[in-house]
């Protein structure tokens, strides 16, 4: 104890089998300790996720056709604005996996080691979901042609991984 009789804990590390093991603190005295540890990790890894997939699932293109010009008629100008925006099926997905994970724990976990794994799948699925969202997105909207948004072709959206938004502006 110190002068405010706060109780003062020394990290401890023991060796054993040749790896090194850490105290985690008041945590670790608990019974579920390490799995509360790997379930922060889970919610921390997905909630980071939801982040990266928002900024970098966000979007637009956009094109004028000019007064006369192709898919326009003498004297009025056409402007077609295609805005892509994180689709909430991925959110959705995001919080099935931690779910999930946490009813297989809860069901089927039979050693902390076990526990573990599943959480930490769980993370790698979170995120590996991410990354195809936005690497699908991304190319969707870079590889469209842009005579597909001011001509009457058919625009196949990404859904579910990116939730598009098309307008269409006819000023005379």
């Amino acid at each position: 104890m110190d002068a405010r009789g706060i109780v003062m804990r020394a990290t401890k590390t023991t060796r054993g089998a040749g790896t090194a093991k850490a105290d985690t603190g008041e945590l670790s005295q608990l019974p579920a300790g390490p799995i509360l540890l790997r379930l922060r990790r889970l919610l921390i890894t997905t909630g980071l996720s939801a982040v990266v997939y928002a900024v970098l699932a966000t979007g637009s293109k956009g094109r004028c056709s000019g007064a006369g010009g192709p898919g326009a008629a003498q004297g009025t100008q056409t402007c077609v604005n295609l805005t892509m925006h994180p689709s909430w099926v991925i959110f959705a997905a995001f919080a099935v996996i931690v779910f999930v994970a946490i009813g297989r724990v809860a069901r089927r976990a039979s050693t902390l080691d076990e526990a573990g794994r599943i959480f930490d799948t769980a993370a790698i699925v979170v995120m590996v979901v991410a990354a195809v969202a936005v690497v699908v997105g991304l190319l969707w909207i870079t590889f469209l042609p842009y005579d597909s948004l001011t001509e009457n072709a058919t625009v196949i959206y990404p859904f579910p991984f990116n939730s598009p938004q098309l307008s269409v502006t006819t000023t005379p």
